[in-house]
């Protein structure tokens, strides 16, 4: 494992990476997790490929180069803190900014060094809160206008139900990356809440080898699945009160205006309420543990407004999540 050397004030950070180069030249992949150090479920994949490249010599039938970075945001990682220690700002926040602080001289390092030099990248995360994530992948509806090769072909690729469609924020990687360099860079989003989901990672795992194999890394079958949403529309519905949660539908599900999500027990009312689902859609992030405080998001849904059921409710009545953190 080789050592990326970064100078910040006061201090010369390390991260680690391995490059792995096939018998043939080709493309550069950057494949990074942990960039939020409290997201164990990006870190638990970037893993995962590692051991399956090991495993299976990877780089007997690889064409082109990986750049494989296990975790880079390592302060944060050792803290279960979401931003870099040394400056506690947002890593994924930092790119191509000219600003001197820890978070910005990482990001433009990195830049420079690698993301500059590549032709894709993925980025792996998970929610980073109480709440668990169903595996998707994020994609961009400007850059179109940048890529030749663009993240939605990667997205298709990964395989997996939900392909969410999003505007993004200033600092982000797969924003500065896109429109400095025309590089795409998609964002893997699996699990959450400080748990490792074996199954979310290994449908993940099973993922990323296959856009390697979309995008001609190493020889194989593409395999695309007949169904996939691409939804643009994220809503939280808030706990009203605190209380004791029970879900009766499942990550992933997909469900209808009025449909019976689970129940609420408030202890402060000795009542228990049913919880109902505002509107057509998937769901998208259910709390993890089964204590809700007042306001916190119990669930989320991804609205499909081309369903036949329309919404009747109003936005004023649950949250509306325009950018998605990541």
């Amino acid at each position: 494992m080789k050592k990326h050397k970064v100078k910040i004030p006061g201090k010369i950070i390390k991260i680690p990476y391995l490059t792995i180069k096939g018998k043939e030249k080709g493309k550069t992949c950057v494949i990074s997790g942990g960039v939020h150090g409290n997201e164990i479920n990006g870190i638990a994949l970037v893993k995962k490929i590692l051991e399956h490249c090991k495993k299976n010599k990877i780089e007997k039938r690889l064409i082109g180069e990986l750049i494989i970075f296990p975790i880079l945001n390592n302060s944060g990682f050792e803290r279960h803190k979401r931003f870099v220690h040394y400056d506690n700002k947002d890593l994924n926040r930092s790119y191509n900014r000219n600003t001197t602080t820890a978070s910005n001289l990482i990001a433009n390092s990195l830049e420079k060094q690698f993301y500059s030099k590549a032709d894709i990248a993925i980025d792996c995360h998970d929610s980073g809160k109480r709440s668990i994530l169903l595996p998707h992948t994020r994609i961009h509806k400007f850059e179109d206008n940048y890529c030749t090769t663009c993240t939605r072909e990667m997205a298709k690729a990964f395989g997996s139900k939900i392909i969410v469609e999003r505007k993004g924020k200033k600092g982000m990687l797969a924003i500065e990356m896109t429109k400095k360099y025309k590089l795409p860079v998609l964002t893997v989003e699996v699990g959450g809440a400080l748990e490792i989901k074996e199954k979310y990672i290994n449908q993940s795992l099973d993922g990323i080898i296959n856009i390697l194999i979309s995008q001609g890394f190493i020889p194989g079958e593409v395999k695309i699945p007949k169904k996939q949403y691409y939804l643009q529309d994220r809503f939280g519905i808030p706990a009203k009160e605190a209380g004791i949660v029970m879900f009766e539908k499942k990550l992933g599900q997909r469900v209808h205006l009025g449909d019976k999500i689970g129940k609420i027990y408030v202890p402060s009312k000795g009542k228990t309420k049913d919880l109902y689902s505002p509107m057509c859609g998937l769901i998208f992030s259910l709390q993890h543990v089964d204590s809700v405080i007042k306001g916190e998001i119990m669930y989320s849904i991804l609205e499909d407004k081309k369903c036949h059921r329309k919404r009747r409710t109003t936005t004023d009545k649950f949250e509306e999540i325009i950018n998605i953190n990541m």
